[in-house]
């Protein structure tokens, strides 16, 4: 007799299989990620709790100074507490900032209203450090100081800054760092402007003319005190705008100095195709006037030679400060300099913005014609002036063509050529006496005086 044995085990499907380690699969991801914050979570309670006993600790320590104590080494005021300090704690480099600065509360009089104007002192305290994701934090102790008993002068007296821009608004949270080596102790420190660009130390020690001041901020030209007479570049003397300042007894010692966003200017050479030109030197002079010398003539913060890149026909200059400049193209085997564009150098550079400034140049091989109209009294441009070309067969080349903001006016100024030859230049303009010129034009040719055209007014 035949048995049949019949297998009721069942198996898991390959689906079933898939689905269990998916489960699985998300459970220990967020399990981990979990684990994960939680540990960094930890250990930046632990970083913050030791940084708060940081602030805590060097706080307590100036409470047990004396008032007179109560300051910075090599700061205003003087005392005997550190600016920048690094301490370790749980495997971690946590920088300890100082700031202490004399208040004159407005409650007696500020300023020279108030005999003692250094009131009271405040105590700043910042503890950062940078956190598992590289972020910076920072925790803040504040605390005011008060003299014991009656208030008593420090000595000096009152030096305001106050920085703003050529706008006449404020740049606030500059950065002024003032050294003096002149008075003891000597003086180091950087304290910050406020948001209105303004800073007041109630009492400086007293000095001629011994306070280097340098003002800076990201994103700003940095402006510095300097001796008197400075030298430029090229070692003649100056007298600087900005001299080393000085603190008097009895008066408020106040300085302004004017910061400008940077901005970024690129010179460009280029022919009447519009096709770049390399290789092109030329030099530039500009930017901030640091003074005047004796002869009473601006002395700029910026004189550089440079070359046009071979491939783009241009040269960058990124971060500079702003004003004038004027951009003088060097003598050149191969190109001629015809003209600026948009308009003639010197250029002004407005701050915070990014100028592309146009140098138009002509080759000397190729067969052209280049004019500059002027007026013969005021040696003005005519912008008005209408040209015209006439071939040796009194056939019209072109007719009342225009010349720039300039005065000038290069052809061919297109793909056309201009063949070598005789030609009349017709040159005419609005109350001044048409001239006609006879011009031979072989290569690049200048007709009149080194391609000068003078118009006399009718």
């Amino acid at each position: 007799m035949q048995k049949t044995i019949t297998n009721n085990k069942k198996a898991f499907s390959l689906i079933e299989v898939l689905i269990v380690t998916f489960i699985m699969a998300t459970v220990f991801t967020s399990f981990y990620s979990v684990s994960t914050v939680g540990t960094k979570y930890i250990i930046e309670s632990k970083n913050r709790l030791a940084a708060v006993a940081f602030a805590n600790e060097k706080m307590e320590i100036a409470r047990n100074l004396e008032y007179s104590d109560v300051g910075l080494i090599s700061g205003i005021p003087v005392g005997n507490m550190p600016e920048d300090e690094d301490v370790m704690a749980n495997g971690r480099m946590f920088h300890v900032h100082t700031f202490v600065e004399d208040i004159d509360d407005p409650l007696d009089g500020t300023g020279l209203a108030d005999g003692i104007p250094n009131d009271y002192k405040l105590v700043k305290i910042t503890i950062s450090w940078n956190d598992s994701n590289g972020e910076q934090q920072k925790v803040v102790s504040i605390s005011r100081f008060v003299p014991p008993g009656l208030e008593t002068s420090a000595g000096g007296a009152p030096m305001a800054i106050n920085v703003k821009g050529s706008d006449g608004v404020a740049v606030g949270s500059a950065r002024v760092d003032i050294v003096n080596n002149e008075v003891l102790p000597v003086i180091n420190y950087s304290p910050n402007v406020d948001s209105e660009g303004h800073m007041m130390i109630p009492a400086a020690p007293a000095s001629l003319g011994g306070y280097h001041l340098t003002i800076s901020k990201a994103g700003y030209e940095t402006v510095a005190t300097m001796d008197s007479p400075s030298l430029d570049y090229l070692g003649n003397p100056y007298t600087p705008t900005y001299t080393h300042a000085s603190v008097l007894l009895n008066v408020l010692n106040m300085y302004d100095y004017i910061v400008d966003e940077l901005s970024s200017l690129t010179i460009k050479a280029v022919d009447y195709q519009n096709n770049p030109i390399g290789n092109l030197a030329f030099t530039v002079d500009g930017g901030k006037v640091l003074g005047r010398d004796i002869l009473n003539v601006d002395v700029l913060n910026m004189h550089e030679a440079g070359t046009t890149d071979a491939v783009t026909g241009e040269k960058k200059y990124d971060n500079i400060s702003p004003g004038n400049y004027k951009i003088v193209l060097a003598a050149n085997a191969q190109y001629e300099f015809v003209e600026y564009s948009p308009n003639p150098s010197p250029i002004a550079l407005v701050p915070g913005t990014d100028l592309t400034f146009q140098v138009n140049v002509a080759d000397k091989d190729v067969d052209g014609l280049l004019v500059n109209v002027i007026d013969n009294d005021t040696s003005s441009p005519v912008i008005d002036a209408k040209i015209t070309l006439t071939d040796s067969a009194s056939v019209e080349v072109f007719s009342g063509k225009s010349v720039s903001a300039n005065g000038i006016l290069y052809y061919p100024d297109t793909a056309v050529s201009l063949p070598a030859g005789n030609y009349t230049l017709k040159v005419e303009a609005t109350n001044y006496v048409t001239q006609d010129i006879p011009v031979v034009i072989d290569k690049l040719t200048k007709p009149g005086d080194a391609g000068i055209i003078k118009l006399i007014k009718t």
